[in-house]
């Protein structure tokens, strides 16, 4: 590390992988952003995290602030996050041009989704009229992202999703083969449709270049 990026901050990143399970991790002496983009980059090796936390040492001052974002999307609370980091530390990122701003969220959006996420991009914007399967599901993804996903994954994301309190999904027939409509009478599911069209079409491109 370069002596004129090395700070006095340490920085402990907290967040739920799973209920009842916290994930931390720690990174010491480097500058704001830097700390930023590494949890960014462990992050994108969980599924689905929620209830994020920071805080902020300042080993010179004995200083230490701290941070919560409960619910929300994880681009909300990178964005707060960095609000926080420049606040607590008196750091100022590094301005950019709205038009590399909108590239660079694209990128971050995609390579933060798991598997999970991508899936549920692929149901809201490519299942909007009759019901449809997870052999159904995995031929649209795999075609869209160029990744495998297994039927049997994609039946255990369909379950998860179908049975995850929102009610965007309606299920039909037995363990022997469901097949799911999305209700896109409801006002939410539509506005899930709208945003999943608009990252769809930026991640096709994407991964097409």
């Amino acid at each position: 590390m370069a002596s004129e990026d090395r700070t006095n901050y340490v920085y402990e990143f907290t967040y739920s992988s799973a209920p009842g399970l916290r994930e931390i991790f720690q990174c010491k002496y480097v500058r704001p952003d830097e700390a930023l983009n590494r949890f960014r980059k462990i992050l994108a090796l969980t599924e689905s995290p929620f209830d994020f936390k920071i805080i902020v040492s300042d080993e010179t001052m004995g200083e230490e602030s701290s941070f919560q974002v409960k619910g929300g999307s994880i681009e909300e609370m990178f964005v707060k996050f960095k609000v926080f980091l420049e606040t607590s530390t008196g750091f100022i990122f590094e301005p950019v041009s709205e038009k590399v701003t909108e590239v660079g969220i694209e990128e971050a959006r995609f390579e933060s989704m798991s598997n999970y996420d991508k899936m549920q991009v692929i149901i809201y914007a490519s299942f909007k009229h009759g019901k449809f399967s997870s052999l159904d599901v995995t031929e649209i993804y795999q075609d869209s992202f160029s990744e495998d996903l297994p039927k049997s994954t994609a039946s255990t994301y369909l379950a998860r999703m179908w049975n995850n309190g929102k009610g965007h999904l309606e299920r039909y027939g037995n363990r022997s083969g469901y097949t799911y409509r999305l209700r896109t009478e409801i006002a939410e599911v539509q506005k899930e449709t709208e945003r999943a069209e608009e990252i769809l079409a930026a991640i096709q491109m994407r991964v097409r270049d």
